[in-house]
């Protein structure tokens, strides 16, 4: 626009510039003309220095050099005046000089018509008096002396008349020679006024041409200064097209100027749909938490005077009602120390928020890790001996007869079962634990926990599953853990009964899910017609023992959350009170690997190879006891060590006689002591071959998700009962 008025105003100059038409300068002159462009080009940089800092320091810098060239063009205006005025003063004291000039050539023509009539009939005369003297002297000699007399006075009478008529005829020649001096006088002054004239156009072309040529030089810097101006704009204009953050200036009554495109995007307005608008009904800012709209930031702004930074938990509401929470700030835009308006700066950060949450859950989950990590391995070596002990003694013999007694153990065997669901759901929010994964099919895990919950309830599960599914690597013991909880959830929902809906699908992410990698992703959603979540409780759902029930530990869905995690997915929830609540988690696929079938196998006690020499290692003396005595019932032969120094020097010692150990059994933390990791490294020194169980009450140990890397044959969690431990040592024995 700046262009196109600078332009307009140099076109109306240009024949001013040439010295054509100058005359020609009015009230619609081009000086005139030029000032009134310049006039509209002031008026949009005032408006631009409302814009960002960047755009008007530029528009301010630019109205500073607009006086000087208003200056120039007012001097040549004033110049071009005073060149018409002369100019008319030329052809009036030209047109005076003509008619001075007419009169004088006619008063000429008209002496000399008289003279030539006078003369014409003195001629006439003066000869008829002749014939008549010539006759009247015949006439007298003839007749006599009588008449003499009388024809002698009217000859003096004719002379008379002929003296009188030279006389007339001197004054004639001059009034004419007088007449014609002032002709001649009359010219030279003509001749003299030209010749002042000449020379006074002649100063005034100059001077002229001068100005001109100062005014084409002045032009040629307003066109640079123009070509800067337009660059200038046009970065400005992409500088602005280009920040990712809304950017919305008002003027003092608050209402909207400029909007860039991020701003129109957040909004739903465009720009020329809201300029003029106040910012309220544009920029609708409520508080996130009591949902109440936010009072003008303009008002605010303008009250301070400087950068005010809004209140956090504000959201803006979009034209078609989406809500996104933004981070916003605002600051006067003030120009030769008055304010002009305000400008405010906001961005959507409604992922990032969302991120902050998931960091939040996730460092509250992390808190609870360190509990857990830090009495696993404790709690799980005394429920490790309990359940060694309850097993060997329910195959006593005398045990086995006596019902009493054996519905005793069965109660105390499922007590210890249930504090180790609640130790392994501890476990899984250990920092560092990681999920023990294999290729999978995820609708078959999802079925099989479904229908194991939902048999025999008044509850029915819907499965929309595609076939080309894609196959996933995942810890199913994990995922059915994660099911088995959504599904309870939506189960202790619907106490009158009602309907679970499970869909599953293949999705690529790009971006569109945040805190999700970019790859390909399979999205299970979980929903119930229950009665929903309340607003206010709703983010707290995934918090670790946070129940809205009276009963329940309050640990499911933050296992959940946890799981997911750590299998790199995400998990989400959205509930409308009286519409049901719906669970939302992402789990990486594997498109194109195989699931392969895992061999089963059967009690180990009953067949299989029973006999073979292991040493155990282990720091808890019961545990030893309880593993041993197990071992040995099932026929093998076993030794027993406390550390894994021990350990090593008693598998040397055999493997130098010749009867080396057939298997170890290694404990994988020795608190003060060598632990069955490095213990391990060491035995393979001395025979790469030999195969070595890992075991550890912090089942989610990486090691004990990755044995493989840590040169182990096979690991077993504790607790463990006597058939779980005899069919792991019996696989590896086969391998």
């Amino acid at each position: 626009h700046a262009q196109v008025i600078v332009k307009t105003a140099i076109a109306a100059l240009r024949p001013a510039l040439l010295g054509n038409k100058i005359a020609n300068s009015g009230p619609g002159s081009p000086p005139t003309s030029a000032l009134g462009h310049l006039k509209m080009l002031k008026m949009s940089l005032r408006t631009l220095t409302s814009a960002p800092t960047p755009l008007s320091g530029k528009a301010k810098k630019l109205l500073r050099l607009l006086p000087a060239y208003e200056t120039a063009i007012q001097n040549l205006a004033r110049q071009m005046k005073t060149i018409k005025i002369d100019q008319q003063a030329f052809w009036n004291q030209g047109r005076r000089v003509m008619t001075v000039s007419a009169r004088i050539d006619k008063m000429v023509n008209n002496s000399l018509l008289n003279i030539h009539q006078v003369i014409s009939r003195n001629r006439e005369k003066g000869n008829t008096a002749i014939w008549l003297i010539s006759f009247l002297t015949l006439l007298i000699l003839a007749c006599g002396f009588f008449l003499t007399r009388r024809l002698g006075g009217q000859l003096a009478a004719s002379i008379r008349e002929a003296v009188k008529a030279r006389e007339e005829q001197q004054k004639v020649n001059i009034r004419l020679q007088e007449e014609i001096t002032e002709r001649q006088q009359a010219q030279e002054a003509l001749a003299k006024t030209r010749d002042e004239l000449e020379l006074r156009v002649k100063e005034r072309t100059s001077d002229l041409a001068a100005a001109n040529e100062m005014l084409q030089t002045e032009v040629e810097e307003r066109s640079a200064i123009q070509d800067t101006l337009h660059e200038e704009k046009e970065l400005l204009t992409v500088t602005l097209q280009s920040i990712g953050d809304a950017v919305v200036t008002t003027d003092l009554k608050g209402r909207i100027v400029i909007m860039n495109p991020v701003a129109e995007e957040l909004t739903g307005w465009s720009w020329t749909d809201a300029v003029g608008r106040p910012l309220e009904e544009v920029v609708k800012i409520i508080n996130e938490e009591s949902g109440k709209p936010y009072p003008n930031p303009v008002d605010k702004v303008l009250a301070l005077g400087k950068v005010v930074t809004l209140a956090n938990h504000t959201a803006l509401i979009a034209k078609d009602g989406r809500r996104r929470i933004i981070a916003d700030s605002g600051a006067p835009i003030i120009e030769n120390g008055s304010t002009r308006g305000v400008v405010l700066v906001f961005r959507d950060i409604t992922n990032k928020q969302q991120l902050e949450n998931e960091l939040i859950k996730s460092q509250k989950l992390e808190s609870v890790g360190v509990l857990a990590g830090g009495i696993a391995h404790d709690f799980n070596n005394i429920l490790t001996a309990i359940l060694g002990t309850i097993n060997m003694a329910q195959r006593q013999e005398a045990v086995k007869g006596d019902e009493t007694l054996n519905s005793l153990l069965a109660t105390s065997e499922q007590a210890v079962f249930r504090a180790t669901s609640l130790t392994q759901q501890l476990l899984t929010f250990a920092k560092g634990g990681s999920p023990v994964k294999k290729m999978a099919s995820l609708p078959e895990t999802i079925k099989e926990s479904t229908d194991f919950i939902l048999r025999g309830s008044a509850i029915k599960a819907n499965y929309l599953i595609p076939a080309n599914l894609w196959p996933l690597e995942i810890d199913t013991g994990q995922i059915s853990q994660v099911i088995h909880n959504l599904i309870v959830n939506a189960q202790n929902a619907m106490p009158e009964g009602g309907t679970i809906n499970i869909k599953c699908r293949n999705f690529e992410q790009d971006g569109t899910v945040p805190g999700l990698a970019d790859g390909p992703f399979i999205k299970t959603v979980v929903t119930d017609n229950g009665p929903g979540i309340e607003p206010e409780i709703i983010d707290r759902v995934f918090d670790p023992y946070f129940t809205s029930k009276t009963e329940g530990n309050g640990l499911g869905l933050a296992v959940c959350h946890s799981i997911i995690k750590k299998h790199n997915g995400c998990i989400t929830v959205k509930s409308t009170p009286g519409q049901g609540t719906t669970f939302i988690f992402y789990l990486p696929a594997t498109p194109g690997k195989p699931i392969v079938q895992q061999e089963k196998t059967g009690d180990a006690l009953d067949a299989g190879n029973k006999s073979g020499r292991i040493i155990i290692m282990d720091d808890e003396v019961i545990i030893l006891e309880l593993a041993a005595g197990m071992l040995s019932m099932a026929g093998f032969k076993v030794k027993t060590t406390l550390n894994g120094e021990q350990a090593i020097a008693l598998y040397s010692h055999g493997l130098t006689e010749g009867r080396a150990a057939d298997l170890l059994i290694m404990d994988l933390t020795i608190p003060g002591g060598m632990g069955g990791r490095e213990a391990a490294q060491e035995i393979l020194r001395l025979n790469p071959e030999a195969r070595i169980i890992v075991s550890s009450g912090y089942s989610n140990d990486p090691v004990m998700a990755n044995y493989h890397d840590y040169g182990f044959r096979a690991a077993i969690a504790k607790p463990y009962r006597q058939q779980d431990l005899c069919k792991v040592v019996q696989k590896v024995l086969r391998s």
